[in-house]
């Protein structure tokens, strides 16, 4: 009886594995992209920018390696603020009116186009809780979209 069971635990051992053994999946490795951020406008280069430290990374960093056009507007962008990864940037050129989203009131704010009394309300109220590091931020705005900023983002400076 007691061979029975040894060789039953036997047989059972190696019908488990024979059945048991999987062969192993190949699994695709999907390298993970460098973060990067977008330029568009007036610098010299525009699109894609891989970034190495995103922790102490500047606008003036970047810049300073990609460089901007002569009529690149500076009073637009913030070049000591910090870059965070999958952001946007956008460098408008220098025109003879533009407006300062963190200074200008009511009245000047409805110079832009499509913007009038109540929007021009919304960005100085947004401004009183948060300055404008970006003129990008003003897509924060409620009523204010990607389409309506684009619309004036050329005319746009911090």
């Amino acid at each position: 009886m007691k061979k029975l069971k040894i060789f039953g635990l036997l047989l059972l051992s190696i019908a488990s594995m024979i059945y048991g053994y999987v062969s192993p999946e190949k699994v695709a490795v999907k390298h993970k992209e460098s973060p990067s951020i977008t330029l568009a406008g007036a610098f010299q280069k525009t699109g894609k920018y891989k970034i190495k430290n995103t922790k102490t990374l500047t606008l003036k960093d970047v810049i300073k390696d990609v460089g901007v056009k002569k009529n690149a507007n500076m009073k637009a962008v913030n070049i000591n603020a910090h870059v965070s990864s999958e952001q946007s940037i956008y460098l408008p050129e220098k025109h003879k009116k533009m407006i300062s989203l963190n200074k200008a009131d009511a009245k000047t704010l409805q110079q832009l186009p499509g913007v009038g009394e109540k929007t021009a309300e919304k960005i100085i109220a947004y401004r009183k809780l948060h300055k404008f590091n970006w003129i990008e931020e003003i897509t924060n705005v409620s009523g204010i979209g990607e389409k309506r900023f684009d619309n004036y983002k050329e005319y746009l400076c911090l």
